[in-house]
């Protein structure tokens, strides 16, 4: 049956496109990019990516549409887990630079209207940290007591071999399945401490209330010195059942991003909220205190179900927000293809459950993933999920080589456990040796192989390349309509679906068709779109492996159209083509499920 799900989206009530304040706006309809900074591009020939390296591509960044940069951390750390075991929150790692370039880079990117989203790892730190051997050793330093300032417990007592016995039945979170406990005995304080990803990685107690102080001035260091918002990391898990409850038993059958949903007494407590909240009314108030011209947003990596997601978005006692936008990683869930029915149905898993009035945002992929879409499925596959993430209303989010369709390196053995090296490898820039990534013998990890074809000098110049696409997908993401059109699914075929973006006050709207089969189809458009006296409709652009180029103009009794498989058309039509708002099968989103 032929289905139609349309949802429109309102920014209020009677806001109207003319109406939005961009300054405080940016964040909703972020082009995000997230360049791994040790892969990204090395300056001075260490095989180690760098601050200067993001600086000399900066202008990279902006000629192909992104306007914020998510960096991943930059701080020193003990190396065990991509930097998020962090030494020292208040410097620079001096593989990647120093303050001075820090500060240099934030100027640089003011001047290209470029904001920076700086991750905010809050969770724990290394077991390097000065304040853990302050808490081991149960030190009062300046005033300040650090005894408590991380999750620590007596054991239930010895084993039959003499070795203490944790206190509950916490595992950690990082590759579950193979996990262990979560409690590590320490021999110099004699107590477990707590760690719900690696053993090196202790958890701060963020009930603490010096603790707690100590974030909010790292938080200030920082907004200080030219970051524009924050990513924060892994919240769901920021606090801890205070009794050390046991979780429930978990089935070893649970998805891995569901294990987050399995843990009630580690993972997205009660008492977590209330935190949350405290971090997003601080912020608040240093906008105000500091006449901070744009609005400072906390943006969240949440794992685990959507509903859970939903619920970082506000307090639900007084609707005062916490999270601002969690990352929708609902897409970097695909393991398999789905047909056009099932695909809306993945999306609207997400816009359905949405609060009023609350952004949504699409996300291709991050450092955690295990793989990237061309690795998955295909690099033609790739298209689709571009065009998808950019095309959809809300903010868009790509990790870095995602514009070109890099693929994983699995000949790559790395030092992390979990395989997230793979999706690690150096940005493809050329086909020089190293793809153009570094000038030393042996870069820190190797590039894939196929970086001679896959790069950024083989595909600006083309085009009729991803990158050329990718460009088209961010430009058009910056029009009104790509801002705040109203969006409609409807089903084509099995296999074949199409979404519109209109708006009242434009007198155009785009349309997106996509073939997710590996068949060649053919659909007709007169299903679903009210002719106008021209019959043609006028390509905007389309995917690389398209039959349609840009600027071709249809003229197709019927208005039908031929696809290649897992391609993609984006054309535009004059308002006077009204998309038909109902046909047989219609469902329609309630008003209150709004996406801006």
């Amino acid at each position: 049956m032929n289905s139609v799900f349309s949802l429109i989206l309102l920014l209020g009530a009677t806001t109207s496109v003319l109406s939005v304040n961009i300054d405080n706006d940016w964040w909703r309809h972020a082009n995000i990019y997230e360049p791994y900074t040790p892969s990204f591009k090395d300056s001075d020939g260490d095989g180690i990516g760098d601050i200067n390296g993001l600086i000399s591509k900066l202008d990279y960044l902006v000629e192909i549409g992104v306007d914020t940069i998510h960096l991943p951390p930059f701080h020193p750390s003990g190396g065990i887990d991509g930097g998020y075991d962090i030494t020292d929150f208040y410097d620079i790692d001096p593989k990647y630079g120093k303050i001075g370039d820090f500060k240099r880079l934030t100027e640089e990117m003011k001047e290209r209207n470029l904001y920076l989203l700086m991750d905010l790892v809050i969770n724990h730190t290394s077991w390097d940290h000065e304040w853990f051997k302050r808490s081991i050793r149960k030190e009062t330093v300046n005033g300040i007591d650090y005894t408590n300032w991380f999750v620590w417990a007596d054991s239930k007592g010895d084993d039959k071999d003499g070795k203490p016995i944790p206190p509950n039945n916490w595992f950690y979170l990082l590759d579950y399945d193979k996990a262990g406990s979560a409690w590590t005995w320490n021999d110099d304080r004699k107590q477990f401490y707590y760690h719900v990803f690696m053993n090196e990685q202790p958890d701060l107690n963020l009930r603490n209330e010096d603790v707690k102080n100590e974030i909010k001035n790292i938080m200030r260091f920082w907004l200080d010195r030219g970051v524009s918002g924050f990513r924060v990391d892994a919240p769901m898990v920021f606090m801890e059942d205070p009794d050390l409850k046991n979780n429930p038993p978990v089935d070893p059958k649970t998805p891995p991003i569901l294990i987050y949903d399995a843990v009630p007494e580690t993972a997205n407590h009660p008492d977590t909220f209330p935190f949350i909240k405290e971090l997003n009314e601080w912020i608040r108030e240093y906008d105000r205190e500091t006449h901070r011209e744009n609005y400072t947003p906390m943006i969240g990596e949440i794992w685990g179900s959507v509903e859970n997601q939903m619920k970082y978005f506000e307090d639900p006692k007084d609707g005062h927000p916490m999270i601002d936008m969690p990352f929708n990683y609902i897409i970097t869930r695909l393991t398999k293809y789905l047909n056009a029915e099932k695909f809306i149905e993945l999306l609207h898993s997400w816009i359905d459950e949405l609060p009023k009035g609350k952004p949504s945002n699409w996300a291709l992929g991050n450092h955690d993933s295990r793989g990237r879409i061309a690795y998955w499925f295909n690099e033609e596959y790739n298209y689709i999920l571009l065009a998808v993430v950019s095309m959809l209303p809300g903010a868009s989010t790509v990790y870095y080589g995602e514009e070109l369709g890099m693929s994983i390196n699995k000949s790559f053995t790395g030092k992390d456990p979990t395989n997230r090296e793979w999706v690690r490898t150096p940005m493809q820039w050329d086909d020089t040796k190293n793809a153009g990534f570094t000038d030393a013998d042996r870069p820190w990890a190797p590039a894939h192989p196929n970086y001679w074809r896959i790069n950024v000098g083989a595909q600006e110049t083309d085009e009729n390349s991803s990158l050329k696409y990718f460009t088209n997908l961010m430009t058009i993401r910056k029009t009104d309509l790509g801002k705040y059109g109203d969006l409609e699914f409807h089903t084509l075929s099995e296999w074949v679906f199409a979404f519109s973006r209109t708006h009242q006050k434009s007198e155009t709207s785009y349309v997106v068709l996509l073939n997710l089969g590996s068949y060649y189809e053919t659909v007709k458009l007169k299903e679903i779109i009210v002719k106008n006296d021209e019959e043609t409709l006028n390509v905007l652009f389309s995917s690389p492996n398209s039959l349609y180029k840009a600027g071709t103009t249809i003229r197709s009794p019927g208005y039908d159209l031929e696809l290649r498989p897992h391609s993609v058309i984006i054309f535009e039509h004059k308002r006077s083509w009204a998309l038909k708002a109902k046909t047989e099968g219609a469902s329609s989103v309630p008003p209150s499920h709004h996406i801006m």
